[in-house]
C-alpha cells in the first residue's frame, strides 16, 4: 500500500507541475508558492482537520511536523526557483533530484532504517532518469557563479532531511491527519514570515491566471501531499522518498500530451523514462 500511495503521490505532483507551467505565463514563481501554499493550508486544514486527532498534538509532535512543513515544500521551492534562476534547469535540476539519497543516509543514520542493495540500486536508477529528464540542452546554458549551486544543493538536502523528520513525528501520533494537518500549519507560517516581515507580499501578483492554475495546482498539490503522508505513515523513507522522485516522468508525460507546441519527446526523454521505470521496478520487485 505504501508503495501504491507514494506513486499517487507522484502522479499528483507531476500533474501540478502542469498547471503551475500555464500559471507562470501569468504570474512569478513567488506567486506560485503564495497560491500554491495557501490553497494547500485552506483546503487541507478543511478536509482534514475535522478527521485529525488533535488530542495527540503534544508539543514536541507538534514541533516536528510544523519543522517539516517549513523546511518542504516551503524553503525548499523558493531555493529551487532560485537556483533556476540563476544557473538554469540544467545545472539545478540533477543536484535537486539527489534528495532521496540524503533522505535515505538520514533514515538510515537517526532512524534506524535499512538500505539494502536493491532499494540502493532502485533510489540510484530513479535519480539518474530524474536527471536526464530535467536535463535542458547545453547550448542554452549561461555563465554562473559556482555558489549559487549551493541553492539547488541546499533544497536536496532540505528536502531530504524533511522525509526523516516526519517519519520521526510519526512515532508519536498515529493520526495521519493530524501530521497533514501540523504539516501545513508549518508550511502557513513560514509563508505569511516571509511575505510580512521579508515583504516577499510586494512580488506577490493576482490576476485571473494566477488565481486559476496556481490554485488549481494547490488543489491537486493537496491531493500528493495527502498521498504522500499516508505512504510515509506505512512505509520506510528509503523506500518511499525514491519513489517521490519519479514525479518527473510523470510531468514530462503529462507536458508532452498536453503541451505539444512547447514541447518533444526526445531520446534523452525517452532515456530518463526507461531508468526512472527501472527504479521503480527494482525498489518494488526485490
Amino acid at each position: 500500500m505504501a508503495t501504491l500511495t507514494a506513486l499517487a503521490a507522484a502522479f499528483f505532483f507531476g500533474s501540478a507541475h502542469i498547471l503551475v507551467r500555464y500559471g507562470l505565463r501569468t504570474g512569478s514563481t513567488t506567486t506560485a508558492i503564495t497560491f500554491n501554499i495557501a490553497t494547500m493550508g485552506a483546503v487541507l486544514l478543511a478536509v482534514m482537520g475535522p478527521w485529525a486527532d488533535w488530542s495527540q498534538a503534544s508539543h514536541p509532535a507538534v514541533g516536528w511536523f510544523m519543522l517539516a512543513g517549513a523546511v518542504a515544500p516551503l524553503t525548499t521551492q523558493f531555493l529551487f526557483y532560485a537556483a533556476i534562476s540563476r544557473v538554469g534547469v540544467a545545472r539545478a535540476s540533477p543536484l535537486r533530484n539527489t534528495s532521496p539519497l540524503f533522505a535515505g543516509m538520514v533514515a538510515v543514520a537517526w532512524l534506524g532504517e535499512q538500505w539494502t542493495p536493491a532499494l540502493l540500486s532502485g533510489t540510484v536508477l530513479i535519480i539518474l532518469g530524474a536527471t536526464v529528464l530535467g536535463l535542458r540542452d547545453a547550448r542554452a546554458l549561461t555563465a554562473f557563479r559556482k555558489r549559487d549551486l549551493l541553492f539547488a544543493l541546499g533544497a536536496s538536502v532540505l528536502g531530504g532531511a524533511a522525509s526523516p523528520i516526519r517519519k520521526f513525528g510519526y512515532s508519536m501520533i498515529t493520526s495521519v491527519p493530524l501530521a497533514i494537518c501540523l504539516t501545513l500549519m508549518g508550511s502557513l507560517a513560514g509563508l505569511i514570515l516571509f511575505l510580512v516581515v521579508w515583504r516577499g507580499y510586494r512580488d506577490v501578483m493576482v490576476n485571473r491566471g494566477t488565481v486559476l492554475w496556481f490554485g488549481l495546482s494547490g488543489v491537486v498539490t493537496s491531493c500528493g501531499i495527502t498521498s504522500y503522508m499516508l505512504s510515509l505513515s506505512m512505509g520506510d523513507v528509503v523506500l518511499v522518498d525514491p519513489l517521490i522522485a519519479t514525479t518527473p516522468l510523470f510531468s514530462v508525460t503529462f507536458t508532452h500530451l498536453l503541451l505539444k507546441d512547447h514541447e518533444r519527446v526526445t531520446s534523452k526523454a525517452v532515456l530518463g523514462a526507461l531508468l526512472v521505470c527501472a527504479g521503480g521496478v527494482v525498489l518494488t520487485a526485490f
